[in-house]
């Protein structure tokens, strides 16, 4: 199944947390792609829609290889087996840490602009939303993070993934999704229209998903 684009992916999904509905929800996308997708469940919900953010660190010796990921507020997750059998460093998951950290506060800054400080989520119900999941370790690092916040219960939403990842994220977080593929490729494979957004796009979704019209 291809969806149109995240817009439906969106709409899709909104359908299949209909056991959330009543609760106190806030929607939390990741960006880029989470967000048109997040924008579709928190206009359905009328709820808020924010951001979080994590990021892989890579490998000194692969950029593109994950040792484990970061999130915007310093919680750092490490697959320590990867870690110890490469013999990598403190000094260098440390700094890429940090730089990582550092980076991922600019964009939010920038991208939250006019929103104000990030919302309270004690006692809440919080969807993290991507338009799909390749390997789970940032959405398990944002759910991490997500938690340290007292949420009543994070929710992990998002439109495909693959199936070899359903029983481990299930295990994190409640999972919802629309479909897992046994031979998922990459999340793009299931989009017609799967263009890059701009951060003005980010910025126009976040402002009107938050106008007074859309939220309860």
């Amino acid at each position: 199944m291809k969806f149109r684009n995240r817009a439906e992916a969106g709409k899709i999904l909104s359908k299949e947390l209909k056991a959330f509905r009543g609760k106190d929800v806030i929607v939390l996308a990741i960006p880029r792609g989470g967000v048109p997708v997040g924008f579709e469940i928190a206009r359905d919900f009328r709820a808020p829609l924010d951001l979080v953010m994590s990021k892989k660190i890579g490998a000194p010796f692969n950029p593109d290889f994950a040792i484990g990921a970061v999130t915007w507020n310093g919680a750092v997750m490490l697959d320590q087996a990867m870690v110890d059998r490469w013999q990598i460093s403190r000094e260098y998951i440390g700094g890429e840490a940090r730089r990582i950290i550092s980076e991922m506060k600019a964009t939010l800054d920038d991208l939250r602009v006019g929103l104000g400080n990030f919302p309270k989520l004690y006692g809440r119900t919080v969807f993290i939303v991507d338009d799909g999941i390749v390997t789970g370790a940032t959405m398990i690092a944002a759910v991490e993070a997500v938690r340290d916040q007292g949420p009543e219960e994070v929710v992990i939403a998002t439109p495909v993934m693959p199936a070899e990842l359903v029983e481990e994220l299930k295990y994190v977080a409640p999972l919802v999704y629309v479909q897992a593929p046994e031979d998922f490729e990459a999340v793009g494979e299931y989009y017609q229209e799967f263009e890059t957004l701009s951060d003005e796009q980010v910025k126009e979704y976040l402002l009107l998903a938050n106008s007074s019209d859309l939220v309860k």
